[in-house]
């Protein structure tokens, strides 16, 4: 059978369904818990959307004038596969981790739905079915970690010196504007060291997931 990448008509329509996929996703990250901008599923939403519709522009271009320079080009694929593994991320912590897990009616409220499986899902699956054999390279797998990781620095460092001027803790009214999820909420039962080993262990499992999306792009399809 033939892989949607050997086919840029069924890539096309793929695409087009994925990228209303996106609209709806785009949509709910602001209908969300406030401030949206504190959430890392909201900026992992934010940047696949944004390569959906590079990736579906660069789609027609190829289907159009057989012209895939932007598919092709390097710095667009690392992005690209920088996506995936950053939505991944959000669908695995907000199925497994996160109090509305992917076995509770929670989970599937229209809005987590969207961002949490929808988008994830079938952008993973884009990147699996769509994209040419053989071009990802192995060192995508470390550099997609690097916008992961700024978000938790720069939130770290937030909650920590908004704690010192509020004299060691934050106080529990103001949790929601520093701590979007339970378990980096140091003042509520973690600790920082917890926190530190939990996105260690997180960047790890990434890493990993980056290499196994690696030789899936390198398996030959069966003709």
């Amino acid at each position: 059978m033939r892989c949607l990448y050997e086919n840029t008509k069924a890539r096309l329509i793929y695409r087009i369904f994925l990228s209303l996929i996106a609209v709806g996703s785009f949509v709910y990250t602001f209908l969300g818990f406030k401030p949206i901008m504190l959430y890392f599923t909201n900026w992992s939403a934010w940047y696949a959307i944004i390569m959906v519709f590079l990736t579906l522009a660069g789609t027609i271009k190829s289907y159009v004038s057989k012209d895939d320079s932007l598919l092709d080009n390097g710095i667009f694929k690392m992005f690209k596969f920088g996506a995936e593994i950053m939505i991944f991320a959000t669908f695995v912590v907000s199925a497994f981790v996160l109090p509305d897990k992917i076995w509770t009616s929670g989970f599937w409220a229209p809005g987590s739905t969207f961002k949490h499986f929808l988008l994830p899902v079938f952008y993973i699956l884009d990147g699996i079915l769509c994209d040419k054999r053989n071009s990802y390279k192995i060192y995508y797998a470390l550099t997609s970690l690097v916008i992961p990781i700024m978000y938790w620095v720069i939130l770290v460092l937030r909650f920590l010196d908004h704690r010192k001027a509020c004299g060691g803790a934050i106080p529990e009214d103001q949790w929601r504007r520093y701590y979007p999820y339970g378990f980096c909420n140091i003042d509520d039962g973690h600790t920082l060291t917890f926190l530190i080993c939990l996105l260690a262990g997180i960047a790890a499992a990434l890493t990993v997931t980056g290499v196994v999306l690696y030789f899936l792009n390198r398996k030959k399809s069966k003709k």
